[in-house]
């Protein structure tokens, strides 16, 4: 007789091969026919509110893979919450004004200057909603739980509207201002940029040593002396009008040759072996305060720079004095302002001099190709002492990668320092992950200027203010609402670029010659407004309870949506702060198409499916920079095949069981002990998902699958569901404990693999079944189970390890094939005596044999006991194929237990 047929053997639909990128698609169609996600929404409306806010990506190019990481972490936030219950809508959101849309449409061959500014303006919105439905299709692919159809666009009217509005609040609160002062200037982008907008990169710049000559000395310096400075901006020196020295530095003026030189006492070794002096003679030593009032002789023009003081000079490069261009530098700016002495920034907006530099050869030419012309001249002048080249890390345009600099322009601003106190107080209250974030955001708020909120741009939402007949600045509340209204009722913004001052303007203010302002706002100022245009909208908390962006976001969104919810309300507008890494390869490099390390999300997702992709997230610790890449994603993917190997296996021994009629009252000790290990495990991996720490999470989920599951307790039970009647109450008790186990594992794995857990439901009878796995309640297991039994068989478990280890060192040394096969001979410890009584303890070890001595000679000792471990010698039962003294009399092929199986009914 062939007894394998008789075996009650796995039986799924559920397939081993997962074909992810086939299935999911598919599953992820059902989900939109159906509506899963707005259903779940519903479900949960009149519940408790989590809100996760979602920052708005650039509605600009394809996703790149620190897309994914931050879409899939905040994926695991929502499906958490909206599978406890929680009403948890995710209002995903997209950033769609400012220069990169603008360029994009001027490389696609529309002419901005020739093209009507309105006509423009309707270009760059249709290009971002066709950007925005492209990436809709992309996020859509990696399985995101938020109804797409329910988004906020920055350029929707009234996004738009709620921005102006708070704009009027600020200028109700006295914080906004137009003023001419240094701010960050992209010639490449010809706009003001934030602070956010900027990165660093590592340039060569020329590094030179210029005298300016004494006119007017005093009672200490005489005329003729020099006064030494050094610049890494040669291009500045003819805007130069000041001098500044340290009030309490020490100053030495030396005589070199024939002539006299003054800068910092403490640099005068590291400057005599630069400038290659051989002999320096000390005449005078001065301190800084001592030297203002001083008159020096610009070196190009005929005009004087004088010498004054400066909080920002220091010793630790240069020569402790430091040449100061109004126009061109935050600290030369205020000592100006402090002396009194006029702003002097003669560049255009694409960094080129204007006429107003009053140096003929200089008007028209970039300032950066007149490093060199300025050199020369300085050398003919006789100024120049040296010329070198220097790297150091340099401002760049976060988008173009060019160069940019301080430069002097008329723009509006946002008082920060107004409101700085008030910043402060509710960082505090803010709960920052990682901690060292509350510090950061600290520090940047505390050293944080006031915010330029103005950009040359075309593109964007106006700045509502007007421009009088003296050229000065208008804008009231009473201007500013009259204006909303115009948009509100005209449905668009588009009119203040198509309408006049006067037609824009109330009757009682026209015809008096007035102008509108050209610029629009900070893109930054756009998105920082999302979260009061959001939860106005969708009738949500205002401080939502988290936020989770790219490192990058404390100087960027973190920051301007701070600012913009304390004018508004007086709070934060997050509770938690949540920061990720960025994403790296797998050597930890940067990502670039120069290095061709580029990984597209869509390309592992087309590879190998978006659940490898997300339990990839699940698997690494976001708060630091993460690395991706072929080996890596090869190595998750066996992680995910033990999964889902898991999930088959419990699927397959539940394919004759319905839990509406087999559920099982009464389950063995062992049964009861593995469901309180699954309720334990699922209480910390609720902890983590909650704490946000997912890696937690991911090895949890891992070591409770591999060792709890596979190594245990489906591996024992084998036995128990192949070999007995089907129907028996000791298989049905195995089965009930399997269904509690698939859906406490279900459960924990929905926001990760959410595609495979879904694929699984149509293979399982729920009680009460929805038809999606994402719309079930969560499964919580309410059984009482005893803390002695508890602690009993965490004993029997350190014992089956103890025997485990013999067995396997029996294994290694050839004495034993299958453990099936052996019988093991056990002398408990004391501490360990009670489980002597434990019934059919030779299954849950699968041995064929359990003796019990307490004689421990010749025995092997390890922690719980003394063991021996040999092949048992007796008849193999052709069916459950372990050891007996004996099988059955009535057929000599397979045991009494596998007879009387056999002879019941429902052997199938």
């Amino acid at each position: 007789m062939n007894y394998k047929d008789t075996l009650l053997t796995p039986n799924t639909l559920f397939e081993m091969k997962a074909n992810l990128a086939e299935k999911e698609p598919q599953i992820q169609l059902e989900w939109l026919k159906t509506n899963v996600v707005s259903v779940r929404y519903q479900h949960n409306v009149s519940n408790q509110a989590f809100i996760l806010h979602d920052g708005p990506p650039y509605a600009n190019g394809d996703l790149h893979v620190g897309h994914a990481l931050n879409k899939i972490l905040k994926d695991f936030i929502v499906r958490y919450y909206n599978q406890k219950g929680f009403y948890s809508p995710w209002i995903c959101g997209w950033d769609t004004h400012g220069l990169p849309i603008e360029t994009a449409v001027v490389k696609s061959g529309v002419d901005r200057k020739t093209t009507l500014p309105v006509a423009f303006r309707q270009i760059c919105r249709q290009y971002a909603l066709d950007q925005i439905e492209k990436q809709i299709t992309q996020f859509s692919r990696l399985g995101l739980f938020s109804d797409f159809q329910k988004k906020y666009v920055t350029l929707d009217l009234a996004y738009e509207l709620e921005q102006l509005r708070l704009f009027q609040t600020m200028v109700q609160k006295k914080l906004v201002y137009r003023q001419l002062k240094p701010i960050y200037w992209s010639p490449s982008s010809e706009s003001a940029l934030a602070e956010a907008e900027i990165e660093y990169a590592d340039l060569t710049s020329p590094s030179i040593y210029v005298t300016f000559t004494v006119t007017t000395g005093n009672k200490t310096i005489n005329p003729g002396t020099k006064f030494l400075i050094w610049t890494t901006t040669p291009w500045t020196i003819p805007m130069n009008q000041l001098l500044a020295v340290g009030k309490d530095i020490v100053y030495v003026e030396v005589l070199v040759e024939d002539e006299k030189y003054l800068f910092a006492k403490v640099l005068l070794d590291q400057l005599q072996t630069l400038l290659n002096w051989k002999k320096v003679k000390i005449v005078e030593e001065v301190v800084g305060a001592k030297l203002v009032g001083i008159i020096t002789k610009h070196p190009l023009y005929e005009r004087d720079s004088l010498v004054v003081l400066g909080h920002h000079v220091t010793v630790e490069a240069g020569t402790g004095i430091v040449h100061t261009a109004s126009g061109f530098g935050e600290d030369d700016y205020l000592i100006a302002r402090a002396n009194n002495i006029p702003i002097f920034a003669p560049l255009d907006d694409a960094g080129k001099y204007t006429a107003e530099v009053a140096d003929n050869s200089l008007v028209g030419v970039y300032y950066e190709d007149a490093n060199k012309m300025i050199g020369q001249r300085l050398e003919q002048n006789g100024a120049l002492l040296k010329l070198k080249f220097t790297k150091h890390r340099y401002p760049i345009d976060w988008r173009t990668k060019k160069p940019v600099i301080y430069r002097a322009t008329a723009q509006w601003f946002v008082s920060i320092e107004k409101i700085k106190p008030e910043l402060l107080s509710e960082i505090k209250q803010v709960q920052w992950n990682p901690q060292w974030a509350a510090k950061r955001m600290e520090t940047m708020i505390e050293n944080r200027q006031d915010w330029c909120i103005s950009r040359q741009r075309l593109w964007g939402v106006p700045i509502i203010a007007f421009y009088d007949e003296n050229n000065q600045p208008q804008f009231t509340t009473e201007l500013i609402e009259h204006v909303i209204n115009l948009f509100a009722k005209a449905k668009t913004t588009d009119i203040w670029f198509e309408w006049s001052a006067d037609q824009l303007l109330p009757p009682a203010y026209q015809n008096r010659n007035w102008q509108k302002e050209q610029d629009i706002m900070d893109v930054w100022f756009d998105s920082g407004v999302s979260n009061l245009a959001v939860t106005k909208e969708y009738n949500l908390p205002h401080s939502v309870n988290v936020y989770l962006e790219g490192i990058d976001q404390f100087r960027g969104w973190f920051n301007s949506s701070l600012i913009t919810s304390v004018v508004a309300t007086g709070h934060a507008p997050y509770q938690v702060v949540l920061s990720h890494g960025f994403a790296n390869d797998e050597k930890g490099r940067k990502m670039s198409k120069s290095l061709g390390n580029v990984i597209s999300p869509l390309s592992i997702t087309d590879q190998c499916g978006a659940d490898i992709l997300r339990m990839w997230v699940a698997s690494v610790d976001y708060r630091d920079d993460v690395k991706i890449g072929s080996e890596i994603l090869k190595q998750i993917a066996e992680a995910y095949r033990k999964i889902r190997n898991t999930l088959r296996f419990l699927l397959a021994n539940l394919n004759d069981f319905n839990p509406l009629t087999d559920l099982q009252p009464k389950l063995a000790e062992v049964d009861y002990y593995v469901l309180h290990l699954a309720r334990e495990f699922q209480q910390k991996v609720n902890k983590n998902y909650e704490e946000f720490i997912f890696n937690n999470v991911y090895t949890l989920i891992n070591n409770f699958v591999t060792k709890t599951l596979s190594k245990f307790y489906l591996d024992f039970t084998k036995d128990i569901l192949y070999i007995e009647e089907m129907k028996s109450p000791r298989r049905r008790a195995v089965q009930t404990t399997l269904y509690y186990l698939y859906r406490i594992l279900v459960d924990v794995l929905k926001p990760i693999i959410p595609h495979t857990v879904e694929e699984s439901h149509r293979f399982i009878t729920y009680p009460h079944q929805q038809s999606s796995v994402h719309l079930e309640e969560n499964f919580v297991l309410t059984m009482s189970i005893n803390d002695k039994l508890v602690a009993k068989w965490d004993q029997v478990l350190k014992l089956r390890d103890d025997v485990n280890k013999e067995l396997e060192r029996r294994r290694e040394q050839k004495e034993i094939k299958k453990s099936l096969e052996c019988q093991v001979t056990i002398a408990l410890k004391p501490l360990y005596a009670s489980l002597a009584t434990i019934k059919d303890l030779y299954q849950i070890f699968i041995v064929s044999e359990i003796i019990f001595t307490t004689d421990h000679r010749n025995l092997t000792e390890y922690e719980t006991s003394y063991l021996k471990v040999q092949e048992k010698d007796g008849l193999k039962c052709q069916r459950c194929w372990m050891i007996y003294n004996q099988l059955n009399g009535q057929n000599n092929e397979i045991c009494n237990r596998c007879f009387n199986v056999l002879s019941a009914k429902n052997v199938r």
